[in-house]
């Protein structure tokens, strides 16, 4: 019922057709290049009354829709963009190329007062210009995204509120770890996009996008080199260097990287569970040190013709050398409230990861706005994780995981005007392998058995969206159809109970508002998620003889029934989601069924439960002073084996950027969380504050930045959890409170034109 209500308003859409006039075309730069977010706006030529605008998409097309009774003779159409000059043209149906002209007077001005970036939400996106403001002398990439709205900082890099870990592009290249954010200065980012409602098109569980676009300038060499040091209670370090050579339509370029990290924390932990009538505690307190040491490489060619024949190719390598995660300490077991024993425990891990990735494209245009975009990725990773447990000094389990992993994907996806609107469809296929293999040297009688686990999948998804505007209005809506064969074997044993064939349909609407500076979005739309294939392996990990982890191959794909609303108004913006969950997969903690003293942590489907978050944001500019204010409430409906974890969650920021020069900026910025309920579990309030000073010298050549993080060491990790008859606390003291001194250097920066992109959220599940 619900597959047929959706095609009946597709095809209702689909079918209005309104006696308006379309004013279409392509704004350009003087170089020819496409400008995308340039404004063009309808205006009345008597007294400049606003008719109607839009905003050009990557590619510089834009299609105005004349929702008026006057004839074009009586209106103008204006172009603008910051930092160019504002164009005023006679409209017509076919406008053709548009160049716009830089204005270097403007540029100037613009970086002299510092101003913010025009900030704007439109057709459901955030759209701000970053070059030539303020946020342009922030430090990296995540401090620039962190001053957008609805944009929080987490441990692992950045996250949307109440819709997790974003995709993230830069110059259209999806990027699989936040570090990439870290290597991006500042300086370099020209323009930021942050979709919260993404169509079909990138994948089925992908709940928000960002796109960051850098600076272009002109041909030859360009490069950048980048050192930091960062003091905690070790000392770290990260190198970087980039280099490009442009020559005409061609780009040759690559970059190579090292990073090493070392950081100590403090940890205790509680266990509390009933075994044979007895109640049963242990306190753990662990020093825990983990050392990392990483580099990796890439190399790339690209030829750009303007959009029209654009094709290129891209080969990355990255190698973790070390990983080393060293948990030290004692475990107290204390049985009917008397201590039996307390002994010595240390577990040794050692990490080593490799991935080789392969990413080429080739991009064109027919007529006036027909495009073709096709990209294919080739990925090869092999992972080794061995763990050696120690009690009394003496090894007591030593174990290995290995997994070695291929996946072949390949997309294809076609633009056309339709109906007075915009036609995106096409095809994504792809074939994943995955063996993951667990071995286990053991001393004692733990319960540990070796494994072999294998996933094969053949997935192929096809997807579709219309868009189109009727007046200040524009309706889009599509969906997405996944096909996938999933063949599971357990020590060379297909499993034909996990073993299948799926077909799922995931429909998208979306109705937005846009009105000189109000825009109203209200969307609804279906995400699936499937289980990692770390999630799936039959390994059980020994932890210490009183805990253990262990995958679940009997997961199912999590599904999300999400209704969003959003309003912007000037530098105000409010985002509402409402979701309904099903198959939910969640970590959780039971007893161990043989009738060991011993609980096991691992992963199930929940079936179903409800949750609302609301974020509230306030971005003004304030002379020399650029706040972002921000307050965001979750709230749950979840019940499981008897127990509410219903607690409403709130989190909140409030960052600070003051111009004090103009090569010299300060921030400051603080952030935290109230207790409540995340998922199955109750959180502890946080809170922490950084300080940051950024100067730009020799013409922004070379770029200092100085920072202090968590400067009151208020940054810590308290959570509990009580499901299934298991207390579990854990309460740690973060290393985070340091010094941080970065120097990066630029000679003749220059925006990728490479277009590839990442082709499957396959990538995410290893």
């Amino acid at each position: 019922m619900k597959k047929d209500l959706f095609f009946i308003v597709v095809s209702i859409l689909f079918s209005l057709s309104l006696n308006a006039q379309d004013i279409r075309g392509q704004v350009l730069n003087e170089r020819g290049e496409a400008l995308a977010y340039a404004n063009v706006v309808l205006l009345t030529k008597s007294d400049s009354t606003f008719i109607s605008g839009v905003v050009t998409a990557d590619d510089g097309h834009f299609a105005l829709l004349k929702a008026t009774d006057s004839s074009l003779d009586e209106c103008l159409l204006k172009i603008s963009s910051i930092g160019y000059k504002n164009k005023y043209m006679s409209p017509r149906v076919d406008m053709g190329n548009i160049t716009l002209i830089e204005n270097v007077h403007e540029l100037n001005e613009v970086v002299v007062s510092g101003n913010r970036p025009v900030i704007q939400m439109n057709r459901g996106k955030i759209q701000a210009n970053i070059q030539h403001t303020v946020l342009a002398h922030t430090g990296d990439a995540i401090q620039v995204l962190s001053m957008l709205p609805f944009i929080n900082r987490t441990a692992e890099g950045i996250s949307v509120f109440g819709r997790g870990t974003p995709l993230i592009y830069i110059d259209n290249l999806r990027i699989n770890n936040a570090a990439e954010l870290n290597k991006l200065s500042s300086d370099e980012v020209k323009r930021v996009e942050i979709d919260l409602h993404p169509s079909a098109s990138h994948g089925n569980d992908v709940k928000a996008v960002i796109k960051i676009t850098t600076i272009r300038k002109g041909e030859g060499l360009s490069m950048n080199l980048t050192a930091q040091g960062t003091q905690v209670k070790h000392f770290s370090s990260l190198g970087l260097g980039k280099v490009n050579y442009r020559l005409k339509k061609w780009d040759f370029f690559a970059d190579m990287g090292g990073q090493y990290g070392r950081t100590e924390s403090l940890m205790e932990n509680s266990l509390c569970f009933g075994h044979n009538g007895n109640p049963i505690d242990i306190r753990q307190s662990f020093n825990n040190n983990i050392c990392n040491k990483s580099f990796n490489v890439s190399a790339g060619l690209n030829f750009s013709n303007k959009g029209k024949n654009d094709f290129g190719m891209k080969y990355k390598y990255a190698r973790t050398l070390l990983g080393k995660d060293e948990l030290s300490g004692t475990s107290k077991y204390s049985e009917d409230n008397i201590t039996r024993y307390s002994e010595e425990i240390m577990l040794l891990g050692n990490n080593e990861k490799t991935v080789n990735s392969l990413n080429t494209y080739y991009t064109t245009f027919w007529g006036k706005e027909n495009r073709l975009a096709v990209n294919v990725d080739y990925i090869h990773g092999e992972t080794l994780s061995q763990y050696e447990s120690y009690q009394i000094r003496e090894k007591d389990v030593d174990t290995k995981n290995k997994s070695d992993y291929h996946l072949y994907t390949g997309k294809a996806e076609v633009f056309n005007p339709l109906w007075g609107g915009k036609l995106n469809y096409g095809i994504e296929l792809s074939y994943t392998d995955n063996i993951h293999s667990y071995h286990a040297d053991q001393n004692t009688n733990t319960v540990l058995t070796e494994s072999q686990d294998k996933n094969r999948q053949k997935l192929c998804g096809l997807f579709v969206s219309q868009s189109k505007t009727f007046g200040n209005f524009n309706v889009e809506v599509g969906g997405r159809m996944d096909f996938s064969d999933y063949q599971y074997f357990y020590n060379g044993e297909r499993n034909k109970d996990v073993s299948k064939c799926y077909k799922n349909f995931l429909p998208f609407l979306q109705v937005d508002y846009d009105k000189n500076d109000v825009s109203i979005t209200l969307s609804y739309r279906n995400s699936m998620h499937r289980p990692s294939y770390g999630q799936l392996n039959s390994s059980t990990v020994y932890v210490d003889k009183y805990t253990y982890q262990k995958g679940n191959p009997l997961l199912v794909s999590a599904y999300d029934y999400i209704l969003d609303f959003m309003f912007s108004w000037k530098d105000f913006m409010v985002d509402a989601t409402h979701t309904w969950y099903q198959n939910s997969l969640m970590r959780t903690t039971q007893k161990w069924e043989d009738g060991t003293a011993a609980v096991l942590f691992t992963t199930e489907n929940i079936p179903h439960y409800r949750e609302w978050s609301v974020t509230v944001s306030y971005s003004p500019t304030i002379k020399f002073w650029r706040p972002k204010a921000e307050i965001s409430l979750f709230k749950q409906n979840l019940a499981y084996n008897g127990r509410d974890y219903n607690k409403p969650y709130f989190s909140y920021e409030f960052d600070n950027l003051f111009r004090l020069s103009k090569y010299i900026n300060l921030s400051c910025n603080l952030w935290g969380t109230a207790a409540g309920n995340l998922y199955l579990s109750n959180f502890n309030p946080t809170f922490r504050t950084d300080i940051g000073l950024n100067a730009y010298l020799f013409k922004n050549k070379l770029a200092i930045w100085l920072k202090i993080s968590d400067l009151f060491n208020t940054d810590k990790e308290r959570w509990h959890s009580n499901m299934n008859g298991i207390y579990f606390a854990k309460d740690r003291n973060l290393d985070t409170r340091g010094v941080m001194l970065q120097l990066r250097y630029s000679f003749n920066p220059q925006r990728s034109k490479y277009k590839g992109r990442t082709t499957s959220s396959e990538i995410t599940r290893f």
